[in-house]
């Protein structure tokens, strides 16, 4: 027995001799990985500073850039000299420029000042010799070449890049000087080498060196490794930069540390790691020895019990098994325990990350569409009607673009946390996505749906105060209730989407679904056939509408107004289907159309020798299409008819859709000769400001405003700032809408200038036109009687 009891203990110190050594053995093994590990850890720190670097020494150069043009812009004479091409004044003022304060600022070299014309040939140059400085460097005229591909907008947007002549590395930027090609650029040349010298002493005991891929060596650092025992104890890392060079397309750039301290260091944690592995391994003999005989058993078989709980249900996650033994098993037991913490962290968190937005804090869309099919369940079994609201906010993509998405995330931030604060606590706001957010109201009327929808827009429309900013947005709200609307999620959500569209087209703030709104309808599906069909087949006709000059009370002009000459139905009104056309895009193919036949009539008129203009309605997407003024050059120059003779038609709420594109396109028209009138004057919600800086001859004061200005002195009044406005602006005003002549006579005395409405004449073909032409007492051929009274 005594036998067998030692060579059980002979068997178990061999064996625990065994595990000690297997430790230490394991020990050295980490130790070898973790040496490996350390040594790819500080190549990563010195790559990731080498990137950064290089990262930083662009975005420099790029920000010193943009400022030197903001000072170039700011010289009116140096701007007049570039469009000019007035080298002597350019050179003059870039001069002066290179002298600024600003240059003092910089730590970067700055070679030399050019001033571009619109097709990138040097005008001016500081200094003088610069001016030549590269223009036969292949290197640099491929980053110029960069530029002039670019066309339309893009050629606005600056541009820098690396080049290599010689072996002189620089970085040149080039920017636009102006909105426009004729307003010249100005190149900024850099010594870049500089920056690199500079970069020893600011990366603590790195070295540098800068050679291209054909081995050419432009930069080493003094402390550059010269020897093969230098190498062996370096760390060297590359970085690879596009630069503009011939034949030589990368840069390498170079970073080196001497690690002999480091692996000293590395020697001595070994050593250390062993030592303590050998320690430990002797204790471990030493405890197992004395505390073998301690039941284990049990405290791990409640461990594997409280396992297979937790494989079994999800609700386990969390749950502590008591443990008792000795310390590995008090170990095992805790650390058994906190992995079960853990988990059901881990699980509530993926679960949170599942169904909340991460930026505003609301359910997300999964969620939401849980809680609304929630919704519909409940109400049907309840007989309880509920709303569902979509939002979008108006002007947000704007802010975005302006100010940068942080400030947009915050506003959002800002935006749910108003819409929280309105809401009742059964319901429910959640962010769908973007700027889009739902809100489910349970167990509301259509009539407490549109209050609560007037309550959040009124909550947003307080200003909004980010990063200094004082931020003023809108939104448009969707309503649709629950059955009336649908009894189906999706079919909800669509119709609340098709409502909130609605509001945002007509600038109500909130609508509820109307299925006359919706698209989908089968109603309006069939009339877009025929409407599609419609425009293919040139269904259409023009019907002219007079207009009268106040003065002379002849006409001067009239209106093309088109109807749809419907195969089964009496002539469609535009309220019909223009409004299909633009949201279709299907309008674009209408107006080539309109304008030919308008021309075609009014060269009749001036065949006949009736001098009078013909106006024409422009839309939105006509507004968006870049080649429309190419097309009414066209169809002038096939007809022969002079430009002056013809007006265009715009709505304010037209021209803001997309402001800077409707400039640039009513500025091309116009300079064609055309005349640019603004429709529906005092409706829209242009900016005054804006306005102004449109070519823009005629305002025409919208119907709305006239036909009440007899009876409500609040139209009279608008009507009468209107004109004065418009001719404090040197403009014509003509007022629409005129159904009498008392409105007629209040219009002369207010000092507009031309009328129309039925008082006048009701929309004619152009049979009838001829034939009101000869016969009216408003035509050319008669003179009318109010002038005569007003003569006599």
């Amino acid at each position: 027995m005594q036998l067998n009891q030692i060579s059980m203990r002979a068997s178990l110190i061999t064996a625990m001799a065994v595990m000690g050594l297997l430790c230490v053995l394991f020990v050295h093994a980490s130790g070898r990985v973790w040496y490996d590990f350390a040594i790819d850890a500080q190549r990563a720190t010195v790559n990731e500073q080498a990137r950064t670097w290089l990262a930083n020494l662009r975005k420099g150069f790029d920000n010193e850039s943009r400022g030197i043009v903001q000072i170039a812009k700011s010289d009116p004479e140096l701007m007049a000299a570039v469009r000019k091409e007035n080298k002597s004044v350019a050179s003059r003022q870039l001069n002066k420029l290179s002298q600024h304060p600003f240059f003092n600022t910089g730590e970067s070299d700055l070679i030399a000042l050019q001033a571009l014309d619109g097709n990138f040939n040097p005008i001016a140059g500081t200094p003088v010799e610069s001016l030549d400085i590269d223009p036969n460097q292949v290197s640099c005229q491929n980053l110029r070449a960069q530029v002039t591909r670019r066309t339309g907008t893009e050629r606005l947007k600056p541009v820098g890049g690396i080049c290599i002549v010689g072996k002189e590395m620089r970085y040149e930027f080039i920017q636009s000087l102006g909105d426009n090609s004729s307003d010249g650029y100005l190149k900024i040349t850099y010594n870049m080498l500089h920056n690199f010298v500079a970069a020893e002493s600011a990366f603590a005991g790195l070295s540098l060196k800068l050679s291209l891929a054909d081995g050419t060596v432009l930069y080493k650092s003094a402390g550059w490794p010269k020897s093969d025992e230098d190498m062996d104890r370096a760390l060297i890392v590359e970085q690879t930069m596009n630069v503009y060079a011939p034949a030589k397309s990368m840069l390498n750039v170079a970073a080196h540390r001497d690690m002999a301290p480091f692996y000293a260091g590395l020697a001595h944690t070994e050593n250390m790691a062993m030592l303590a592995a050998a320690g430990a391994a002797l204790l471990a003999v030493l405890i197992v020895w004395f505390v073998i005989q301690k039941i284990t058993v049990k405290p791990l078989q409640a461990l594997v019990n409280q396992m297979r709980k937790l494989r079994s249900d999800k609700i386990h996650f969390g749950e502590h098994v008591m443990t008792t033994g000795n310390a590995e098993i008090a170990e095992l037991g805790a650390g058994f325990n906190g992995m079960s913490t853990r988990l059901k962290e881990l699980y509530d968190s993926l679960e949170s990350l599942a169904f909340t937005d991460p930026l505003t804090k609301l359910p997300n869309r999964t969620l939401f569409h849980e809680r609304l099919q929630q919704a519909i369940e409940e109400a049907k079994r309840d007989y309880r009607p509920f709303a569902l609201l979509l939002m979008d906010l108006d002007r947000f993509k704007d802010i975005n673009d302006t100010l940068g998405h942080q400030v947009g995330d915050m506003l959002l931030q800002q935006v749910a946390a108003r819409l929280r604060s309105k809401l009742r606590d059964i319901d429910t706001v959640a962010r769908m996505g973007g700027d889009e957010f739902a809100i489910l109201l349970p167990a509301v009327s259509d009539k407490h749906a549109t209050m609560a929808a007037r309550m959040l827009l009124q909550a947003l429309r307080a200003p909004f105060r980010i990063e200094e900013q004082t931020l003023d947005i809108g939104a448009s709200i969707g309503v649709a209730l629950y059955p009336d609307h649908g009894v189906d999620a999706n079919i909800l959500i669509q119709r609340a989407d098709v409502a909130m569209y609605s509001a945002k087209h007509a600038n109500s703030g909130h609508a509820l679904y109307d299925s006359k709104l919706d698209q989908h309808n089968p109603t309006r599906l069939a009339l877009l056939g025929e409407l599609r069909h419609a425009v293919e087949q040139e269904q259409f006709v023009l019907y002219y509408q007079p207009k009268v000059n106040l003065k002379t009370f002849q006409v001067t002009g009239v209106e093309a107004l088109v109807r749809w000459n419907h195969p089964r139905e009496d002539l469609l009104l535009p309220d019909t289907f223009i409004p299909l056309l633009e949201q279709t895009g299907m309008i674009r193919s209408l107006t080539p159309w309109v304008l030919n036949e308008s021309l075609r009539e009014g060269q009749k008129l001036q065949d006949k020798g009736v001098p009078i203009t013909i106006s024409m309605n422009l839309s939105v997407r006509d507004l968006q299409d870049p080649y429309l003024a190419d097309a009414f050059a066209e169809q002038l120059a096939a007809l022969q008819i002079s430009p002056h003779w013809l007006e265009l038609e715009i709505t304010e709420s037209a021209v803001m859709t997309e402001p800077e594109r409707a400039l640039e396109v009513l500025t091309r028209l116009s300079a064609m000769g055309l005349r640019i009138a603004i429709d529906d004057f005092g409706t829209g919600y242009s900016s005054l400001s804006y306005l102004k800086k449109l070519p823009v001859n005629t305002i025409k004061i919208d119907k709305s405003f006239v036909i009440g200005m007899v009876r409500d002195d609040n139209d009279a009044a608008i009507v009468r700032t209107s004109v004065d406005l418009a001719h404090n602006l040197k403009l014509e005003v003509v007022a629409e809408g005129v159904e009498n002549e008392e409105t007629l006579n209040r219009l002369s005395e207010l000092g507009c200038d031309t009328a129309q409405g039925h008082y006048i004449s009701r929309p004619l073909s152009a049979e009838e036109l001829a034939q009101w032409l000869q016969q009216s007492s408003w035509g050319l051929a008669k003179r009318h009687p109010k002038l005569v009274r007003l003569h006599n």
